[in-house]
């Protein structure tokens, strides 16, 4: 008899706890989420960055700076894209860029003094070991490129518009005859020319 009633007593909480599951509405949500965090790729892709100057004329073989840009956030909200330049001079690096944007080579073996790079940035004379090609900035759709002299703290360059885009290739040619006035076969030095050109992302 004993035995009997345990066998009914578990049929009946089986049936008690089936009539629950049966009868009641019920629902468990949770919301999991995570965050992206903003990200940028800078890569130099297919540049030219050697090239000859005629050494009577000052035109060179050709030259030019091609990076590559991606972003997840194609609002310029979180970085300013910017293009700056460098050049050597006596009393160390200065700024590359001309009046107008253009660049200015300077003698690595004879760092040009910092007058003649002055000079040569506003396309004057007396500039020696320093010589000024204009630059040709084009860029794929959506972004743009604009120069600025002292935008902010970055001085003078490049600035770099996404507009809604998440990609784009900024090329930089470099003209391939001289600023007038900035190349002399007899003030500039024989040797190699160079320039610096950085193109970054700054978070804001």
């Amino acid at each position: 008899m004993k035995n009997l009633l345990k066998n009914i007593l578990l049929i009946s909480m089986i049936t008690a706890i089936g009539g629950v599951q049966a009868y009641a509405d019920t629902e468990v949500e949770q919301v999991l989420q995570t965050s992206v965090q903003p990200v940028v790729s800078i890569d130099k892709t297919s540049s030219v960055e050697e090239g000859t100057v005629f050494p009577q004329t000052g035109i060179h073989t050709g030259l030019n700076a091609v990076f590559t840009l991606q972003s997840n956030d194609g609002t310029d909200r979180d970085y300013d894209f910017i293009v700056t330049s460098s050049i050597l001079t006596a009393d160390g690096a200065v700024s590359a860029f001309s009046k107008d944007g253009s660049l200015l080579f300077g003698s690595v073996t004879n760092p040009p003094s910092t007058t003649a790079v002055n000079n040569a940035k506003l396309h004057g004379s007396n500039n020696p070991n320093v010589v000024v090609y204009p630059i040709t900035s084009t860029t794929t759709a959506p972004i743009t490129s604009i120069y600025q002299e002292n935008y902010k703290n970055y001085g003078n360059c490049y600035i770099i518009l996404l507009h809604g885009g998440t990609e784009g290739t900024l090329t930089q040619t470099i003209g391939t005859n001289p600023v007038s006035g900035t190349y002399s076969p007899i003030e500039d030095e024989a040797g190699t020319y160079r320039a610096t050109v950085i193109f970054s992302a700054f978070s804001k």
